[in-house]
């Protein structure tokens, strides 16, 4: 028929809208790659220069800190040196015939037990015994269960420990008692068979193990310990730890050597606080002079009654008993 004119159908509609969007599309994509090269090509020279520029900064002051550290940790490495070579003759005599009871508690390593024993021998004294409390010894769920022990097992006659549903306080009267053959600072009878029965009680439970078995008389007591418990109910391990430093020290002169004063609930910052008075302190016994430190603040315990409060830390007065 003449004038006849066809309209496109569906399909090539379809197709050419097809075709305008992907045309439409890659010109989009066009420009945006146009822009960020000629972006790039723009800023490339200043942003990248100040980016170089900032690192290598970075790099600079890296390499500083880390020839400080160096320099200190040299610098310590010689203090320490020293004092090892000055410690025999600084100790020499202290705590002559002094029979010394360590107690190691967690968190302190065995090298930093080592170092104080040696210097112990240095001064010396006779270590009468050594003995580590372990964590279990201090864990708030096993407390009925030190009860029991105190009230129906190892508790020799001749010791009357308190009354009390505190199973670490309780146990650690009866602790010290045996293995310092004084009890609230009064001498009381102990066998070795009484000592045997608490250490070996203890171990079979995982809280206590013996180095070396005390003799059951000690003259002074030094405890050792790390920056104290940092568990979910560390509060409760922390004061469980003042609670037995307590204990030596309601018995004999008694030194706490820290590792460091640093750590919520330290518990030697307990025991420097004015609540606590019979207690001596030391706060850097990881290191050689610290070590000197605990036992020359013995000696001076021993000696003089002087409760000293040595190291590095906050609450410390001197490095060494008389250094002012």
């Amino acid at each position: 028929m003449v004038g006849r004119f066809d309209l496109p159908n569906r399909k090539t509609v379809l197709l050419i809208n097809f075709r305008y969007h992907l045309v439409s599309l890659t010109a989009v994509f066009l420009a945006l790659t146009v822009g960020l090269i000629l972006g790039t090509a723009a800023l490339n020279g200043p942003a990248v220069e100040r980016l170089q520029s900032a690192t290598q900064g970075l790099r600079d002051s890296n390499d500083q800190l880390r020839a400080e550290i160096n320099e200190l940790e040299d610098q310590l490495g010689d203090d320490q040196a020293f004092a090892a070579e000055i410690a025999p003759a600084y100790l020499a005599g202290m705590l002559t015939d002094k029979n010394v009871l360590i107690v190691a508690l967690p968190g302190v390593e065995t090298d930093t037990v080592d170092g104080v024993v040696e210097m112990l021998g240095y001064s010396g004294a006779t270590v009468s015994g050594r003995i580590s409390v372990l964590d279990e010894f201090f864990d708030p769920d096993n407390a009925d269960q030190l009860v029991d022990l105190v009230d129906n097992e190892i508790t020799p006659a001749t010791v009357q420990p308190p009354v009390t549903y505190d199973g670490v306080a309780a146990m650690s009267y009866v602790l010290a008692a045996v293995t310092t053959g004084k009890a609230d600072g009064t001498a009381v009878e102990i066998a070795a068979g009484d000592i045997t029965k608490v250490t070996t009680s203890l171990n079979e439970l995982s809280m206590l193990t013996v180095e070396e078995e005390p003799t059951g008389v000690a003259d002074g007591v030094l405890v050792l310990a790390g920056p104290g418990s940092t568990d979910s109910d560390s509060e409760e391990r922390n004061n469980g730890m003042v609670a037995l430093t307590g204990a030596f020290a309601a018995d004999v002169p008694t030194v706490y050597g820290a590792t460091t004063s640093t750590g919520d609930g330290n518990p030697i910052t307990v025991l420097r606080s004015d609540e606590v008075d019979d207690v001596a302190t030391v706060d850097n016994v990881a290191v050689t002079q610290g070590q000197i430190a605990a036992v020359a603040a013995l000696a001076d315990y021993i000696a003089t009654g002087n409760v000293d409060h040595l190291g590095i830390g906050e609450g410390m007065s001197d490095l060494l008993p008389g250094a002012a």
